[in-house]
């Protein structure tokens, strides 16, 4: 038998890293949210080359006493537990004992702090674990920490770190997701020397507004309703703000942002009617539970729950957004009142450098994901220049108009769709007669009964889609190979779920293999994709992945096809040669009850009847 060995502290210091601080983001996190258990109202966070040289997070909370500094880089040391009864009342959104000391041990470690009743404060440092000094520093009240050099001492995960920009996206979603979970708490977020957020601590339309931009909550509907014992708030998106995947949509439960199956079908089964495929709702939400109902320990990084009765939590957020969304009379006591007004923030409050920096934001927030984030003007001012703010019945009214009018929107849709399932039916036996081409756009027959307008844009869009769909799914597959191969970064998740799915890939065209941990090759494409934005598609794929649902990809290619077809079939305008037109009639084959990829008709019939009751030829 072989011996058991105990481990030193330097050994299980670094393999509870490897659980624990997984990459920078995970530092920022486990860092910021012991800020905001210390009482922090005022947090800056400061990175550089996305967390991998330098992560420096400084706040104004309680501080650490001097005969305690000791104790922060000690495993399963921790100040928010310390009965095994406070596990089942977790209020902290951080109490794992060993994340400090596992950050410590890969890295080069500073952490200065004072207390509001010392005069001195204290500072620790520490390279990889080891060689921990203490001294005594003047110091403000509250506490920073700088990690430096992370992953120094253990090459092996340094190597496997994403790029700086990708790190750095993944620090941005995370703090983007920290001020909308903590709007009473200021915070300035830089990354390479440029302030990425800076927010006032002033309430959430103020922390909504430094996030996403002043013309992302014009549109949405603020929220705030109790039901069951459960309180939810925030910012639902509009009917018509969608979005093409699931980045844009928060929840946050007693302050800790989550990822769970219950209440996002809740939300998105309210909105469902009002969604057409692969479009997905914009949100914020808060959502407030006894911490007695929730279990918090189910996922390894507390990004689910699991509640002690899901039909509850269900029924609360479901009820809540669609009676929003349904415009009924309940709306009065949900939507929530404004509480910017114009002169809250002022000028003297914004950084000169956050503002130019704001000037040239839009590029880098595409980059990431995000909406524009426009809200200073050239002076630096805050441009929240709301109408004078409305009582809540006067939003009430605005919403219900605006319910009726999308809901009457959608019953025109839907008896058009009704009149289009029973073109379906449309055969013409007779030879067909062509008048001519009117507005440029339709294409006008007659079979002496009848008259057959055809939208030359719609149906040479479905002959187009029914070409490049049937090249697509033959197995003489071309294929397109890249100059330069496309490096693609994922998460874990994403590269287990392309892992599984490589031959899938490529029986479809794409030439993909593993290049190293979380990262791809992609080496060809389909011929017929040649001009597809990898970036974006695989983005697309991955957007549900967080829910872990499984994925219709082939669903998701047919619509690139769509947008191909589409671009390269006739536009409404173009003038069409006789024989171009009778290309397109006899590629249609006599089914006029064919549809464009986006669900329109492409063709009309219109009955010699009808015709002669608009002239009154008839009664």
């Amino acid at each position: 038998m072989s011996k058991i060995n105990i481990l030193s502290s330097k050994i299980y210091n670094r393999i509870s890293a490897g659980e624990v601080v997984e990459r920078p983001s995970s530092v920022v996190k486990e860092l910021v949210e012991n800020s905001i258990d210390s009482g922090a109202n005022s947090i800056i966070i400061d990175i550089v080359d996305g967390g991998i040289t330098s992560i420096k997070v400084v706040d104004n909370g309680s501080g650490i006493e001097k005969s305690q500094i000791k104790n922060v880089i000690l495993p399963h040391a921790t100040s928010k537990i310390a009965t095994i009864d406070d596990l089942y009342n977790i209020k902290s959104l951080g109490f794992r004992g060993e994340a400090l000391a596992s950050i410590v041990s890969v890295s080069k470690f500073t952490i200065v702090s004072r207390t509001e009743d010392c005069e001195y404060g204290v500072k620790l440092y520490s390279e990889g674990g080891e060689d921990v000094s203490i001294v005594e520093i003047g110091a403000d009240k509250g506490t920073e920490v700088v990690v430096d050099n992370l992953f120094f001492n253990t090459p092996a995960r340094e190597k496997f770190l994403k790029s700086n920009r990708s790190e750095e996206a993944d620090i941005t979603s995370l703090i983007l997701r920290l001020i909308l979970s903590n709007p009473n708490i200021a915070f300035k977020y830089i990354a390479d020397g440029e302030i990425v957020y800076q927010s006032f601590g002033d309430g959430l339309e103020s922390a909504f507004v430094a996030v996403y931009g002043l013309g992302v909550l014009r549109e949405c509907i603020p929220i705030d309703a109790e039901k069951n014992g459960i309180r939810i708030s925030g910012f639902i998106g509009k009917h018509h703000y969608v979005k093409s995947n699931r980045s844009h949509q928060s929840i946050f439960l007693n302050g800790r942002y989550i990822i769970n199956q219950t209440i996002a079908s809740a939300i998105g089964n309210a909105y469902a009617s009002y969604l057409m495929k692969r479009q997905y709702p914009f949100y914020v939400l808060n959502i407030e539970v006894p911490t007695e109902t929730v279990d918090v320990n189910v996922h390894p990084n507390k990004l689910d729950v699991r509640f002690l009765n899901n039909q509850i939590i269900y029924s609360a957020v479901y009820g809540v957004v669609s009676k929003v969304l349904d415009g009924s009379s309940e709306v009065v006591d949900i939507v929530s009142e404004a509480t910017i007004e114009k002169n809250q923030l002022k000028p003297s409050e914004i950084s000169e450098e956050y503002v130019t920096h704001n000037q040239q934001k839009s590029l880098r927030n595409e980059e990431y994901g995000f909406d524009k984030l426009n809200f200073c003007d050239s002076k630096g001012a805050k441009s929240l220049d709301y109408d004078q703010p409305k009582t809540k019945e006067d939003k009430v009214v605005d919403i219900f108009a605006e319910n009726k009018a999308y809901i009457e929107k959608l019953e025109r849709e839907k008896n058009l769709a009704k009149e289009s399932i029973g073109q379906e039916e449309i055969k013409i036996d007779k030879p067909l007669n062509y008048v001519g081409q009117a507005l440029n756009t339709f294409l006008i027959f007659d079979d002496g009964e009848s008259l057959i307008i055809i939208d030359q844009h719609a149906a040479h869009e479905r002959i187009m889609f029914d070409r490049l769909k049937k090249s697509f799914t033959s197995k003489e597959m071309v294929v397109q190979p890249l100059i330069i191969p496309f490096i693609l970064d994922v998460d874990s998740v994403e590269f287990e779920f392309m892992h599984s799915k490589l031959d899938f890939f490529k029986d479809l065209g794409f030439d993909i293999e593993e290049f190293g941990i979380n990262t791809l090759k992609i080496s060809s494409v389909p011929l017929l994709l040649e001009n597809l934005n990898i970036d974006r598609f695989f983005s697309l794929v991955f957007s549900d992945l967080n829910l872990l649902k499984s994925l219709d990809i082939t669903d998701i290619l047919f619509d690139k096809i769509a947008q191909k077809a589409c671009k390269s079939a006739v536009k409404a305008g173009d003038k069409l040669t006789e024989e171009e037109t009778k290309a397109i009639l006899s590629e249609i084959k006599n089914n006029f009850g064919l549809k464009c990829p986006h669900g329109r008709p492409i063709a009309v019939k219109v009955s010699r009847l009808e015709i002669d009751k608009w002239f009154k030829r008839i009664v």
